[in-house]
């Protein structure tokens, strides 16, 4: 297979061995139980969550509103009629106050009312909604209709606290847009995760309908119909992962749309959307495509489809900026959900024997980033961390001198077998630090560009991540291991999925970083309790996440080193 040529050697893997870190079990025997609750990172406060819903700024308050799909049953996030939105507020993308819920799992009784609030979108009436105060904001959502076996249908709902509840039901609490409706889910099934957006003096709503797009226009927020009112009305797989093979990549879901002005003063309209590509090596994940709108308000793209994150646990993200098209921002944020449902739903325990119950609390964000539309029309991504502490440098690391212990006099050069370029050598090795870190590093060769693997193995008990980088070409290779994820609902299957990727025989994923034959490389890397996330100079990203609930993590980095010439300044900073 094409891609093995970018894997570490047999040799090498097994060379490598595992952390002294020692993880007690520990057992999560509530909703609010912390074993796998993030230091830095925004996590649920009860229960579990997945999809990000909106980030929207909120004027009146002069912070961000964010909200988040929320199950508050303690054994099954899927099990209907216990999913709720949650609200948090932010000023700093770093500091969130406490969250409420915001809409409630069961809406009032009426005839066509919801038994699970799904994802959606929040924005500001601007006058044309009916019903509702200008300045007010409203809650499109989908979910399941309770008195009809759990049909998926958009509801919409809005606030008299400023964004904090929705519990003004609008339409006499009936959907604003039904599956069932002849011109709505071609398949009778999918019917969810609203987009809504302002467009040449109308709203337009992009809502997933399983392999489709469906795209909907409306003069006062209640009464809907479809945008291109002689088509279908659809934005077709073919279109959305314009450029990637499609086969096996359905659903599509979480559809966002904004309006980016590039460096070059071009503005362009983006569509962001969670979908996955089994065929082209992708996982389920985050992805986006530049274009602009038709005269129906139908996207139309001008690029191929690309990741917005490269990883396998970056989904159900959601984006500031204008819900109105007509405004173009330079700069967005995001934020994406840490999971992955090929194995996230199907039982963590708690220690990595598996012999714990399944927690019954789990749910952590990424850190926001900023996102930014590059002239080539490409997507830029910026971590937003706070203010490191405990900041720890060293500088002009290199295979003869390298921090492989606490102790000073314990920094001798050594080896761990051999890959393609050569012996892998280590540079960095030091045990038991906190699990809540940020690392700059900056690796550089004094001979000319930088030559040979880079390797970072990142440990947790038994558990690890460990990235494989090969700056001639830009291709890397991540691999992850949870021994949480043993003895699952299913059980071996979410495990394996998660420990063999789609490379197998646990070598994970493969992907382009776009970054190569350079004679320095900045590499961040963000580490907490659940979550690795990975950033390239190029503004690439890639998250993965872990399940183990050691406090603790052994951070290595090894190279191989053909020039004699590779170095790495560290700079390590704890973050909470």
């Amino acid at each position: 297979m094409k891609l093995n040529k970018y894997m570490l050697s047999a040799g090498a893997l097994l060379s490598i061995g595992v952390s002294l870190v020692v993880n007690s079990p520990v057992h999560a025997d509530s909703v609010t139980s912390e074993a796998h609750q993030s230091v830095y990172h925004l996590t649920t406060k009860d229960g579990w969550s997945n999809d990000l819903q909106t980030i929207v700024w909120n004027s009146k308050g002069n912070y961000y509103d964010l909200y988040f799909l929320h199950s508050k049953t303690a054994d099954d996030p899927n099990e209907a009629g216990n999913q709720n939105w949650y609200h948090t507020t932010t000023k700093d993308f770093v500091h969130f106050t406490p969250q409420n819920e915001a809409i409630k799992a069961d809406g009032p009784e009426a005839p066509y009312t919801w038994t699970s609030a799904w994802t959606g979108t929040v924005l500001v009436n601007n006058g044309q909604i009916k019903g509702v105060p200008k300045g007010a904001q409203v809650a499109y959502f989908s979910g399941l209709e309770k008195h009809d076996g759990g049909s998926q249908n958009i509801w919409a709902a809005w606030s008299s606290d400023n964004g904090k509840t929705f519990s003004h039901v609008l339409n006499n609490a009936a959907p604003v847009i039904d599956h069932s409706w002849n011109f709505t889910s071609q398949n009778k099934v999918d019917e969810r995760d609203p987009a809504v957006v302002y467009w040449h003096g109308k709203m337009l709503m992009y809502v997933a309908e399983g392999n489709e797009i469906g795209v909907y226009q409306s003069h006062d927020g209640i009464h809907w119909s479809k945008a291109d009112p002689h088509g279908a009305s659809k934005v077709g797989m073919g279109t959305y992962l314009h450029g990637i093979n499609t086969q096996d990549s359905t659903p599509v879901e979480c559809p966002a749309l904004r309006t980016m002005k590039m460096p070059n003063g071009q503005t362009k309209q983006v569509l962001f959307f969670g979908a996955k590509a089994p065929h082209a090596g992708q996982t389920t994940g985050t992805y986006y495509i530049v274009g602009h709108l038709d005269q129906n308000g139908l996207f139309a793209p001008e690029t191929d489809a690309k990741r917005l994150d490269q990883g396998s646990d970056y989904y159900g993200a959601n984006f500031s900026g204008s819900a109105n098209l007509a405004e173009a921002a330079k700069t967005i944020k995001s934020m994406g959900w840490i999971g992955n449902w090929s194995y996230t739903a199907n039982g963590i325990h708690n220690d990595e024997a598996a012999n714990s119950e399944f927690t019954k609390h789990l749910g952590s964000y990424s850190v926001a980033r900023n996102i930014e539309l590059t002239n080539d029309k490409t997507v830029k991504s910026t971590p937003i961390v706070g203010q490191g502490k405990e900041v720890k440098h060293y500088n002009n690391v290199s295979k003869d001198h390298p921090i492989n212990g606490v102790n000073a006099s314990s920094n001798r050069p050594f080896t761990i077998g051999r890959d393609t370029n050569g012996l892998i050598h280590n540079m960095l090795d030091v045990p038991n630090l906190s699990v809540n870190k940020a690392y700059n590093l900056h690796f550089y060769n004094t001979e000319g560009n930088y030559r040979g693997r880079i390797y970072i193995d990142i440990w947790q008990g038994g558990d690890y991540v460990r990235f494989n980088f090969d700056p001639s070409n830009g291709w890397y290779n991540v691999k992850s291991r949870s021994g949480e994820l043993d003895k699952g609902r299913n059980g071996q299957v979410a495990s394996s999925y998660y420990f063999d990727g789609f490379l197998g025989n646990g070598n994970g994923y493969s992907a382009n970083s776009g970054v190569m034959n350079q004679k320095s490389i900045d590499l961040k890397v963000l580490t907490d309790k659940n979550s690795v996330e990975f950033f390239f100079p190029n503004g690439q990203t890639y998250t993965v996440a872990r399940f183990n609930s050691s406090q603790k993590q052994d951070f290595k980095i090894f190279t191989e080193d053909p020039t004699n010439g590779n170095r790495v300044d560290i700079t390590q900073a704890n973050l909470n």
